[in-house]
């Protein structure tokens, strides 16, 4: 899985260059996108299109996928494998209270920034095409917090790896917030389809925490892990999720 997941971020990079190419040197198409058809010369933008609601539908699809990591597959009830190993619901409870902090201080501090942004567009600082230009980055950096290393689950959200990340299916909605000024057809299907993820990923959180931890379910404990994408940005192992002023709550081995 990790030898994928460095394919797709490779094959991310390469459309990103492909979008710059086309912005220095076929200017046009950057603008038409917003306002043209699906056709003709718009068809490799359009290809970018399918590629990311594909990468979003497959996420709703609830079966195990030899090209998804169950990081974004673990809200569905299907795949869920209890553990059976005992924990005290004053663990649950500071799990769910300190992924729920994590979570909003990356929802807090990706509003500021999509705040900036908006502003930056309406001023007329930045326009459309450099809206996209920035969703386009934003969708690289999404894998290279998976591959490489990851400023939210370093700095605020502290999950140990990320197949245990409370927000991963937030990805494409952090990448698309960009577009969501621009009124398209292009610009506004992605927008929707990223937040439909996003409230259902939601929903089952707030009904079904259990398949979000590791103590509950053991498709997430790192020796039932199938994926091991961890092979580059190994596993954080300063966990707080572990910890409640100062006293360890978890002992025992994944």
């Amino acid at each position: 899985m990790a030898n994928k997941y460095v394919v797709k971020l490779i094959a991310r990079i390469l459309i990103f260059i492909s979008c710059i190419f086309i912005f220095f040197f076929v200017p046009e198409l950057m603008t038409l996108i917003f306002t043209g058809k699906l056709y003709g010369e718009l068809m490799y933008l359009y290809i970018i299109w399918a590629i990311f609601m594909v990468g979003m539908i497959l996420q709703l699809v609830p079966k195990r996928q030899k090209s998804l990591t169950m990081g974004c597959l673990k809200h569905h009830k299907l795949l869920y494998e209890p553990s059976n190993q005992p924990y005290t619901e004053e663990e649950k409870k500071v799990f769910i209270k300190q992924s729920n902090k994590g979570a909003l201080t990356v929802l807090i501090s990706w509003l500021a920034l999509t705040s900036v942004i908006g502003i930056l567009y309406f001023t007329g600082i930045i326009y459309k095409d450099i809206l996209l230009l920035i969703s386009l980055f934003f969708y690289v950096c999404d894998l290279i917090c998976v591959v490489i290393w990851c400023p939210f689950q370093f700095f605020m959200m502290k999950n140990k790896c990320c197949v245990n990340c409370r927000i991963f299916n937030w990805g494409y909605a952090m990448m698309f917030t960009p577009l969501i000024f621009i009124p398209s057809f292009f610009s506004w299907s992605l927008v929707i389809m990223s937040l439909i993820i996003v409230v259902k990923w939601e929903i089952t959180w707030k009904n079904s925490p259990e398949l979000f931890w590791h103590r509950t379910n053991s498709a997430l404990q790192c020796k039932n892990c199938k994926d091991k994408i961890c092979k580059i940005k190994h596993p954080y192992l300063k966990d707080p999720l572990m910890y409640e002023g100062g006293k360890i709550l978890k002992t025992n081995e994944q």
